[in-house]
């Protein structure tokens, strides 16, 4: 996906919002996980490229700790955690990987692997139903840049991406925020991680921000060109 146009990516998007939307019409599902596994160390079993949804008739447990701890800390100060986070990222500039007319891309502030990434909508939406079609063209450059900017600075690594939408019956509500998760397959979960379920990450996030804001996506674009 890193080598596509973007009017390409924008197409694979709007696919992703209308599957989206017509499998959360039926009553017998919870939840729509839409994901993308690039790579045999992210899972990818097949040898084309491919994306992936699984609708769901329970919400994951992972998920609805996420949900649940939205709400607590919407309940303690009254806003958006998500937004909260975006805002002060905002401020602060050093995670941030790149800010577009609706999205932030930036760095996860303690996360469990190098180079993890999330690009968060600026507008509050909980559901990823409810991006419009502005949003998908201008999240298409975004993402296709983020993944350009990670092929050449990393060396195309093997890499997963997921959309992590709240319900679609959670359309509305103030206290989530749906988000892409980017993260490559750096490194692998080994004995201290299984054993204790805590992570070493070697890459400080203000470092891994500063690397890729510094890696031109047009080399990507490039190799695309040669490669056709």
């Amino acid at each position: 996906m890193a080598l596509l146009p973007d009017a390409q990516v924008a197409r694979i998007l709007r696919v992703y919002k209308d599957r989206y939307t017509l499998l959360s019409m039926d009553r017998r599902i919870n939840h729509v996980t839409i994901f993308k596994n690039h790579g045999v160390d992210a899972g990818a079993s097949l040898a084309h490229p491919h994306s992936q949804l699984i609708a769901t008739p329970v919400i994951p447990s992972q998920v609805r700790h996420r949900l649940h701890e939205a709400l607590r800390h919407y309940d303690d100060d009254g806003k958006c955690m998500f937004c909260h986070t975006v805002q002060r990222e905002i401020e602060d500039q050093t995670r941030i990987v790149q800010i577009s007319e609706h999205f932030v891309v930036m760095e996860v502030f303690a996360s469990a692997t190098p180079f993890a990434t999330h690009i968060f909508p600026l507008r509050h939406m909980a559901s990823f139903g409810d991006i419009s079609a502005a949003e998908i063209a201008d999240l298409a450059r975004v993402l296709r840049t983020l993944l350009a900017k990670i092929y050449v600075g990393l060396e195309n690594p093997d890499l997963n991406f997921t959309i992590r939408s709240g319900p679609s019956d959670y359309a509305g509500a103030r206290h989530f925020h749906w988000y892409v998760s980017v993260i490559p397959r750096l490194t692998r979960v080994a004995g201290f991680e299984l054993g204790s379920g805590m992570f070493i990450n070697t890459v400080l996030p203000e470092a891994a921000a500063e690397f890729l804001r510094n890696v031109s996506a047009e080399k990507a674009a490039g190799a695309g060109a040669n490669a056709g």
